[in-house]
């Protein structure tokens, strides 16, 4: 029950039920998700794990609200990250990763089609997990992992961008040709052009609700 809450409130953060600086109430949560109190402080206590909740004095348990600098140096810390894994990558990539890619970037294509955001969204999180856990370093691919989680709330913020969402999905496939090839520049520069558009689109969202003056607050 614990797991299955924490995955329910995991979704309902990422896709704005609990929108940024939303207060997260424990008796709320367990009258809505009809959960017992030890599961729903189970549940806090791991998303807070996953930078997605914080707790703050006096005010309670949060969804996490990014400032755009935060969000930057966020992104840097992933591009660091991602660009180190796809360095560490022995190419060509098994034809099974090659192969088990594909077919999740194929459904994740799909998803986007029927504009099933959720699917795409978890799809996206397979699709890397995959593609870092041929990097041959599993503690490296788990920092990855953990960053990504805590960039969650920030990509979606891009999904009704149609455009931007077919890039996505041409990305995807060129990550998988670049496994299958031997360059190493090819893989980094695929990994590093598949960041920056979900920062980019955050600030100009953030601007929005708070004026450019606000970001560093």
């Amino acid at each position: 029950m614990s797991d299955l809450l924490t995955q329910d409130l995991e979704n309902d953060v990422i896709f704005g039920v609990y929108p940024p600086g939303a207060r997260i109430i424990e008796d709320r949560v367990m009258e809505i998700y009809g959960a017992k109190r030890h599961a729903v402080r189970n549940a806090f206590a791991e998303l807070e794990a996953r930078g997605l909740l914080v707790r703050r004095p006096n005010r309670g348990v949060e969804v996490v609200d990014f400032t755009p600098d935060e969000v930057d140096a966020l992104y840097d810390v992933r591009i660091i990250l991602e660009t180190a894994a796809a360095e560490r990558t022995n190419l060509p990539c098994s034809q099974q990763i090659a192969t088990r890619l594909e077919d999740i970037a194929r459904r994740h294509e799909k998803a986007v089609k029927e504009h099933d955001f959720r699917s795409v969204f978890w799809l996206n999180q397979e699709f890397h997990e995959v593609q870092y856990s041929c990097c041959g370093n599993p503690r490296l691919a788990e920092l990855i992992s953990k960053h990504a989680r805590a960039a969650q709330p920030i990509r979606v913020v891009k999904y009704d961008d149609e455009t931007h969402m077919e890039q996505i999905v041409s990305q995807h496939f060129d990550i998988i040709a670049a496994l299958r090839g031997t360059s190493e520049e090819a893989l980094v520069a695929a990994v590093r052009a598949h960041l920056p558009a979900s920062a980019e689109a955050y600030r100009t969202l953030y601007n929005r609700r708070f004026g450019a003056r606000a970001q560093t607050a």
